[in-house]
């Protein structure tokens, strides 16, 4: 990444994986995975609840919001990637805003709203000074 280190460092815990770690990285900064995204995964079942089933363990923000239904991580931190850029690397906020525009339509969920390659390629900040 552009700052040296991994967008997402997942780690292991006592009660779950690095896998369920990671997972829940990616819902932290993108928020909560689409149903019909997340269940169309083959190994969905690893790390979500389906729809109707224990869907007492979904996965809450400090605020309440609902981010998931993952199966053993109750408790997620939300962040963005501005703040993460901002607050950790003390990027300013005229480096952060045309690199997260850059990047978060790459992490889409949606295939169908997701940016392609060549989209990427054709960004403003890949050419910038």
């Amino acid at each position: 990444m552009a700052t040296g280190e991994c967008l997402f460092d997942p780690q292991p815990g006592k009660y779950f994986s690095r896998d369920d770690d990671h997972v829940a990285r990616i819902i932290e900064l993108l928020g909560r995975i689409p149903p019909q995204i997340a269940l169309s995964w083959n190994k969905s079942t690893k790390f979500f609840s389906r729809p109707g089933k224990n869907w007492s363990k979904e996965v809450f923000s400090q605020n309440g919001t609902l981010l998931g239904a993952l199966l053993r991580i109750s408790r997620l931190s939300p962040r963005s990637l501005h703040s993460i850029l901002a607050e950790r690397h003390k990027w300013t906020k005229d480096e952060v805003t045309p690199f997260t525009a850059f990047l978060l339509p790459a992490l889409q969920y949606s295939p169908q709203r997701r940016a392609t390659a060549a989209q990427c390629l054709q960004h403003a900040w890949l050419s910038a000074p």
